[in-house]
């Protein structure tokens, strides 16, 4: 099963900058599960988010802003964070789940232990799982 996930574009967020070999570089190498399309224009439609660090890629702090600037986005949004982009789905589904009080202390807890919230944490361990067991 590894390598075959392929989510349908419409459900992903659709990240669109020039065609210029440094910005490809950052899209280098990921899964199958993102799609990449050139057409004047590279297109990237990216089923999970994604964050690039300007010191992975060297780029210098101008140019970095300049490729923060040239991407467009649909179906999320970019955020500068100090030396990264961080690439952010759009949120707009709910997952309701019934736990015991229990598990919600412990989850409540981990959390905070990790100075997060508590669905950032759900979240982040969910996918930490999914991306292991679809081979992402």
């Amino acid at each position: 099963m590894e390598g075959t996930v392929k989510v349908p574009k419409e459900l992903c967020m659709k990240v669109t900058f020039p065609n210029e070999p440094k910005y490809l570089e950052v899209f280098k190498g990921l899964p199958p599960a993102f799609i990449i399309e050139r057409n004047g224009k590279v297109t990237v439609y990216c089923p999970t988010g994604y964050e690039i660090r300007r010191d992975v890629f060297h780029f210098k702090v101008k140019e970095f802003y300049r490729f923060f600037k040239a991407l467009e986005v649909e179906n999320g949004r970019k955020l500068w964070r100090h030396d990264a982009i961080i690439l952010d789905t759009k949120k707009t589904r709910r997952v309701l789940i019934a736990i015991s009080p229990s598990e919600l202390y412990l989850l409540k807890l981990a959390a905070e232990r990790v100075g997060g919230t508590l669905s950032e944490y759900i979240r982040a361990t969910v996918f930490t799982r999914m991306v292991r067991e679809l081979g992402l």
